[in-house]
């Protein structure tokens, strides 16, 4: 746990921090989604849910672009050939 943070991972923390914040974000968008959705007329409340969706998309699309990215960095440092597609 010492050595959570340090140097040369402090941009990646900061990126998990704001990766984090935003799904709760969305987490607590979703939860007022839910609890007022007997009142909102039906057609904000598929507005609603539509952009749940398309930020819950956006926000797996964009893990999954930055952590990629990271992982190809970290093997060309440590001298592997990348193996993935691009």
């Amino acid at each position: 746990m010492k050595n959570f943070v340090t140097k040369e991972n402090l941009n990646h923390r900061i990126m998990q921090f704001i990766i984090l914040v935003a799904h709760l974000v969305l987490l607590k968008w979703i939860i007022y989604t839910l609890s007022e959705g007997g009142v909102l007329p039906f057609q904000t409340l598929m507005y609603h849910f539509l952009g749940i969706s398309v930020s819950g998309g956006v926000l797996i699309r964009f893990c999954a672009w930055f952590y990629k990215k990271q992982y190809l960095k970290e093997l060309e440092k440590n001298g592997h050939e990348p193996k993935l597609e691009k």
